[in-house]
């Protein structure tokens, strides 16, 4: 019988989990039982699955991204370094990937990457960035 992508995925956080805590078989199918009423995770639901990586959280099991989900920094020329690290450092700052400043290129300049831009295009796409920062700072004032 074949699993939903939802349950596959649920199955493998908690197996992650199982390896991240440390169990051994013995406690971990334990642990299903007493949380589940089963001993296998492929026999359990996705509703009861995420009862069980919660209960893992809470004995600190820490669910981490992969990595091959991250945008690296794009290469760029010695001439657009400087700006490419002020992007970096404005990104870094708002907690946003790589990837948001690559739709900000292709919506503000129709470019399809940042390695592409110009130095104007950079200095924009650093504007736009340094305008939101403030907004958001504005709207936090506001709210506080």
């Amino acid at each position: 019988m074949a699993h939903s992508p939802q349950k596959r995925k649920l199955m493998q956080l908690v197996h992650v989990g199982k390896r991240q805590l440390g169990l051994d078989d013995v406690t971990y199918r334990a642990m299903l039982q007493q949380m589940t009423g089963k001993a296998s995770s492929k026999d359990c639901s996705a509703v009861a699955l995420k009862k069980v990586i919660a209960h893992m959280e809470t004995r600190g099991f820490i669910i981490k991204p992969a990595n091959k989900h991250k945008v690296q920094k794009p290469d760029a020329a010695k001439s657009k370094k400087l700006l490419m690290d002020k992007i970096e450092a404005l990104l870094t700052d708002d907690s946003k990937p790589w990837a948001y400043a690559e739709s900000m290129a292709k919506h503000m300049y129709k470019v399809d990457a940042l390695t592409f831009c110009n130095a104007r295009q950079l200095r924009g796409i650093i504007t736009a960035l340094v305008k939101n920062q403030q907004k958001m700072a504005k709207a936090a004032v506001v709210d506080a």
